[in-house]
């Protein structure tokens, strides 16, 4: 009986619960490698974001702790290059505007709201500085250069003083045409997550943009 059995192969019940069981195991094979991918390209996504999110905050700490205090061409009154707001700022950068140039650039830092409420992005514009300016009128034509992608939420403040006498403090907005500010900080939320502050300090004073002979002291804009 054992030798006829053998001889005559599975039943169709063993084949169909062989087949099962394969079947059970494929099932469970491919749902541990579609979860094992998932999680890697999950992973990869987050580091690739990270990267994105620690390559613009060097940008914006290269613009700013190169930023220069230049005085706009006004014969009666000093108006040094400095303009923030809660969203936007805008200085003069030691910094060239162009490859292999030379010179100081009018830049520009600044959130720009995404289409019916989406996601924004912080952006960059950079020109030439002209010795002839009296405002940043020239940044506003120029391209914007991308940044950071997905921001929904992104403010600048300021720490500094209008004069001496008033004590130091942070604000949303700066327009103190004799000073700059100590300290510039952004906050940034991508997706509804709040980033880690960035909070730079300005290298150069009011001071750095003079200078002075045996028969007075001048300030100016170097160039």
């Amino acid at each position: 009986m054992r030798g006829a059995r053998a001889a005559s192969g599975f039943t169709l019940l063993e084949t169909v619960m062989a087949l099962v069981l394969l079947a059970v195991m494929l099932g469970m094979l491919f749902g541990g490698l579609r979860a094992g991918v998932s999680a890697w390209e999950a992973g990869s996504g987050r580091g690739d974001r990270a990267d994105e999110v620690l390559l613009a905050d060097s940008f914006v700490t290269k613009e700013l702790t190169a930023a220069f205090p230049w005085r706009f061409k006004d014969p009666v009154a000093v108006k040094l290059a400095f303009r923030g707001e809660r969203e936007s700022l805008r200085f003069v950068s030691m910094r060239p505007a162009e490859i292999g140039g030379g010179g100081l650039a009018f830049v520009s830092l600044a959130f720009e709201p995404g289409q019916a409420g989406g996601p924004g992005r912080l952006v960059m514009r950079r020109v030439p500085a002209d010795p002839e300016a009296t405002d940043f009128a020239s940044l506003d034509p120029a391209e914007a250069f991308t940044l950071l992608d997905g921001v929904s939420s992104a403010r600048f403040s300021y720490f500094g003083a209008e004069n001496e006498v008033e004590p130091l403090a942070w604000g949303d907005k700066w327009d103190f045409d004799q000073r700059l500010p100590t300290h510039v900080r952004l906050e940034l939320a991508l997706g509804g997550a709040k980033l880690p502050d960035l909070v730079v300090a300005l290298r150069l004073g009011e001071e750095a943009g003079c200078y002075e002979s045996s028969f007075q002291r001048i300030c100016v804009p170097r160039r």
